[in-house]
């Protein structure tokens, strides 16, 4: 079990005074206005010395493992950079969707898109991997999908461009892909992407939703066809996932495949059991509830604990007790320093359950509407003493989290977890997404890894 009340939170060692000790640094919150904390000039400084708000974000160094939470403004991307320089994408956020859509949470208002409006999602994220992993890989190693959503994906539209080379719009993860040399892709259903039923005819998705899945299958076809390799994520695993640069100088470093379509890890080696019924009933019931499917992984590295789990939800147990899919879960996962909150922190996700378990002191919101983090989803992290880092709280949603604001320690800002090396403590950024510039606005810790 791990003792998290050691870590020393919402503190930063300034630069120049060091004789004052730890100074607290407020957060600067707000979704929609330029709040940088920049007013002068900026320079990169290394990890591990004593930066400031204000500064540029460093570079990734080796032995350090950075989790960039990417803030577009349309859903989730996260960069991790592992202690060698390997590098991996999950999801590259580009739904179109301004006030809702015909399939989930029509009427909510979005937040509004970062920097911009005059970037496209896939753009942005383009842009940060190209500026973090040029110390590291200088690439993607691994390109990975938790589920089939536009939020995590990007929508299908016959407005974005066409790829220069290929039969494919360039839309979130395919925009990405086709700008950022990758290896390897993974996600929930190659080659044949057919569970719970052909996901490109069945009435499991709409005919918005076949199209998004077209396009996607083209462009993995278009990428296998030019030099990457693409597979599909093997629950049970835990050699899938692997540092590529130098895997023997981190040995105390892996990432465990949790869970995907039903199928979740037993907890003991490679064994996986299914927790649903024939696909054909699974689609009758998550008719474009596509959530359930996602990937989950738990990464470990030293000392430090982390977990992710795409859109994980419990949405309609009580009519099918097979769709509370983070009970499951939650027998076989660890406790955790850190954990990115399931489908945003949203409504009908974070289990008591599977969140007492995980037992994280620093939970990351991926936020992208109104009702982001939904205040009895925050409660539950709130009651576990747990801080939470969201990429936006719009205005309309904090006065419904009322006492919650106060662990809620960013309300706008791309998030960075910067694991130091062996994992022993950590640190968080968060950086001004007004613009591209990735200076630090706030800086929380070193919580202690336990």
């Amino acid at each position: 079990m791990k003792n998290k009340k050691i870590s020393r939170r919402n503190f930063i060692k300034l630069g120049g005074l060091a004789g004052a000790g730890f100074v607290f640094v407020p957060f600067v919150s707000g979704c929609g206005g330029d709040d940088s904390a920049n007013n002068g000039d900026t320079k990169p400084v290394n990890p591990g010395t004593g930066v400031k708000v204000g500064d540029v974000l460093s570079d990734w160094a080796e032995g350090y493992l950075d989790i960039h939470v990417i803030n577009t403004g349309r859903g989730e991307s996260t960069l991790y950079i592992f202690p060698d320089g390997t590098t991996m994408l999950v999801d590259a956020a580009g739904s179109l969707t301004d006030i809702g859509d015909a399939d989930e949470d029509a009427g909510v208002p979005t937040t509004p898109p970062k920097p911009n409006a005059s970037i496209t999602s896939g753009q942005v994220v383009v842009d940060y991997v190209n500026h973090f992993a040029k110390a590291a890989s200088n690439k993607l190693n691994y390109l990975m999908l938790s589920h089939f959503h536009p939020d995590h994906m990007g929508s299908y539209s016959t407005s974005v461009p066409m790829a220069t080379s290929g039969d494919f719009r360039l839309t979130g993860i395919t925009e990405v892909g086709a700008k950022v040399k990758f290896d390897k892709l993974i996600d929930r259903g190659y080659p044949n992407y057919n569970f719970p039923e052909d996901l490109t005819t069945s009435s499991y998705f709409s005919t918005a939703g076949h199209n998004m899945m077209k396009n996607y299958i083209k462009f993995v076809n278009w990428a296998v066809g030019n030099g990457s390799t693409a597979e599909q994520f093997e629950v049970g695993r835990n050699d899938q996932l692997t540092l590529k640069q130098n895997p023997s100088k981190y040995s105390n470093f892996q990432i465990r495949n949790i869970v995907s379509n039903g199928i979740v890890w037993t907890g003991t080696g490679t064994g996986v059991k299914n927790t649903f019924p024939d696909g054909s009933v699974v689609a009758a019931a998550t008719y474009k509830n596509e959530n359930v499917n996602s990937i989950g992984f738990q990464l470990k590295y030293g000392g430090f604990d982390y977990f992710a789990g795409g859109d994980l939800q419990y949405t309609n147990r009580s009519l099918y007790a097979w769709l509370d899919i983070e009970k499951p879960v939650a027998e076989v996962v660890t406790a955790v320093d850190v954990m990115k909150t399931n489908h945003h922190c949203t409504s009908n996700c974070n289990s008591d359950v599977l969140v007492a378990k995980l037992k994280p002191r620093v939970a990351l919101v991926h936020s992208w509407r109104e009702k982001h983090p939904y205040p009895a989803t925050a409660k539950r992290f709130y009651d576990l003493n747990c801080d939470l880092f969201s990429t936006c709280v719009m205005e309309a949603n904090k006065p419904l989290l009322a006492s919650y604001m106060s662990k809620i320690l960013s309300t706008q800002g791309h998030i960075v977890v910067r694991v130091a090396p062996g994992g022993l403590q950590y640190k968080i950024y968060v950086l001004d997404d007004s613009n591209q510039e990735y200076i630090i606005k706030s800086i929380s810790g070193p919580y202690q890894s336990a």
